[in-house]
C-alpha cells in the first residue's frame, strides 16, 4: 500500500499528447524555473537576471515554488513573486491544495529513496500547510495547471514538473535515463527500470516538442537525443533555491531562447536547429538564505535535517557530469 510521500494520486496522471494542443504563449527567452523551495533570495536573483535580458523573457516557475518558506511573510513574498509571471503545478502546491492530507509531501518518491527523506518531506508539508494563507491563495494555486507548451521562437517546448506522463514522475531523473550515469545511479541507489533514449523521443513526439523541460528531481542536467534526423532536448533543472554541484553555492534554471549563442553566465547547453537551452546559475544571496533557513528550520528540524547540509555544501554532482549526449559546457563552467 502506497504510504504518505510514495503515493501517486490519480490527478497526478496525464499523457504526452495533453502537451500536444495549441501553446499557452510565445517568447523569443524562456526561463524555467523548477525547485525554488520558497527561497526568496533566490527569486530575487531570477529576476535581476530577467532584467539584464536585451529583451525581457517570459518566466516560468514549473512548480515547488514553495516548500520551506513556512514564515507567512516570506510564503506571500514567494506567492506574489511567483504569480506576476506563469507557473505549473508541482507536488508541494498539490499537497497544499489536496482535500486530505493523505498524499504528505505528495513527491511519489521511488522506493531507492531513503525513508528518513520521506519523513522530513512529510513533515515539511505538513508544517508549510499552516502558511498556505487564505483561501484565495489556496484556490489559485490549486488552478494552475500542471503543464504548459510554450513557443519560443517558432520552436514547441514542453514545460512539466515531474514528467510527460505524472506530476511527480521520476523518469526524467539523472539517474534514471539511459545511457547509465554510474555515478548518479551509485550515489542515489536507483533501483528500477531506466527511460531508455526511445522512451523520450517517443514522449516528445506525442507532446509535438522539440524541448522537454522538468525538474522534480533534484538534480540537474540537459540531454539530447537524435532520431530519425531529428534532435529533442530534456533539460532538467534540478533546484533552482538550493546548491545543485559539489561546492557549489547557487541554483540551476533553464535558459531556452531563440539566439542560438551560449549566454555569458551558461554553464553547460546545446543548440538545436537555432534554439540555444542552457543550464544558467542562480547566484542568489548564500549567508541571507542561510540565515533564512535557520531561523524557520533550526538544528533537530525536518527542513534543517534534509537540507541544511545541501544548502552549505551542494550534492555530490559535477558541472560536467550534467552534460550530457552533445551537451557542452559554457563560458561559465567551473574549472
Amino acid at each position: 500500500m502506497a504510504t504518505p510521500g510514495r503515493s501517486c494520486p490519480v490527478a497526478y496522471r496525464y499523457r504526452p499528447e495533453d502537451l500536444a494542443g495549441p501553446v499557452a504563449f510565445a517568447t523569443s527567452t524562456l526561463y524555467v524555473v523548477g525547485g525554488l523551495y520558497g527561497n526568496t533570495r533566490a527569486l530575487d536573483a531570477v529576476l535581476a537576471r530577467a532584467a539584464e535580458e536585451p529583451s525581457p523573457p517570459e518566466i516560468v516557475f514549473n512548480g515547488d515554488f514553495h516548500y520551506l518558506d513556512v514564515e507567512p511573510d516570506r510564503f506571500a513574498a514567494i506567492e506574489a513573486g511567483v504569480h506576476d509571471h506563469h507557473a505549473t503545478l508541482g507536488n508541494v502546491e498539490y499537497a497544499l491544495t489536496a482535500p486530505d492530507d493523505t498524499v504528505g509531501c505528495g513527491c511519489d518518491y521511488p522506493s531507492y529513496v531513503a525513508d528518513d527523506v520521506v519523513t522530513n518531506s512529510n513533515l515539511v508539508v505538513a508544517r508549510l500547510r499552516g502558511s498556505a494563507g487564505p483561501t484565495a491563495a489556496r484556490e489559485r494555486l490549486a488552478a494552475l495547471p500542471r503543464h504548459l507548451t510554450v513557443d519560443v521562437g517558432g520552436h514547441r517546448v514542453g514545460v512539466v514538473h515531474g514528467d510527460p506522463e505524472s506530476l511527480a514522475g521520476w523518469r526524467l531523473a539523472l539517474e534514471a535515463v539511459d545511457p547509465p550515469d554510474h555515478s548518479a545511479r551509485t550515489a542515489t541507489g536507483f533501483a528500477g527500470t531506466a527511460t531508455t533514449p526511445e522512451t523520450v523521443v517517443d514522449w516528445c513526439r506525442r507532446a509535438d516538442v522539440t524541448t522537454l523541460c522538468c525538474t522534480h528531481t533534484g538534480l540537474p542536467y540537459i540531454q539530447d537525443h537524435v532520431a530519425g534526423g531529428r534532435r529533442y532536448v530534456v533539460a532538467n533543472n534540478g533546484c533552482a533555491g538550493l546548491p545543485n554541484f559539489r561546492g557549489r553555492r547557487f541554483g540551476v534554471m533553464t535558459r531556452i531562447c531563440a539566439d542560438p549563442r551560449p549566454p555569458a553566465d551558461g554553464l553547460y547547453g546545446v543548440a538545436v536547429d537555432g534554439l540555444r537551452v542552457d543550464a544558467v546559475p542562480v547566484r542568489y544571496d548564500h549567508d541571507r538564505w542561510h540565515d533564512d533557513l535557520l531561523r524557520a528550520w533550526p538544528p533537530g528540524s525536518p527542513g534543517h535535517a534534509g537540507y541544511a547540509a545541501r544548502v552549505d555544501r551542494g550534492t555530490w554532482l559535477t558541472v560536467e557530469h550534467a552534460a550530457r549526449g552533445d551537451v557542452v559546457l559554457g563560458p561559465a563552467a567551473p574549472t
